[in-house]
């Protein structure tokens, strides 16, 4: 028996690891920023939707909620674009802008958000490790 594949593909955690990197390598110093939001996108249409908007990062910053729909990224249609290319677009140099068009509800938002540090999100002292995602 055949099982269906999710309804949505995770693309991209704006909470990534890339803070480890440094640490990993030495000589390489450069911080790298995200823009603070864990994304999917539609398998079959190419839709990109926010799944989750951490507080105190670039898109809560901006005003973005869960549940948004990212339409364009820097004036590109995302419907066009596969998962490490939305990856590469989103993440950069700290404080760097990102151009979005997002669709909530009725409304078109554009929005300038500028990426923030990306950071690891721990859990709170005493949940146990099966319940970080």
């Amino acid at each position: 028996m055949r099982t269906t594949a999710p309804s949505f593909i995770l693309v991209g955690l704006a909470l990534a690891a890339w803070s480890a990197l440094p640490a990993l390598l030495p000589g390489c110093a450069a911080q790298h920023g995200t823009i603070g939001a864990v994304i999917a996108q539609e398998p079959d249409t190419g839709r990109l939707f926010l799944r989750d908007v951490p507080p105190g990062l670039a898109a809560a910053k901006a005003g973005l909620k869960t549940g948004d729909e990212i339409l364009l990224i820097d004036g590109v249609d995302v419907r066009v674009m596969d998962a490490k290319q939305i990856h590469a677009v989103l993440t950069g140099e700290v404080d760097a802008p990102v151009k979005l068009t997002v669709v909530r509800g009725q409304q078109v938002l554009r929005v300038t958000l500028k990426r923030t540090e990306a950071k690891k999100l721990l859990p709170p002292p005493g949940n146990s490790p099966e319940l970080q995602h």
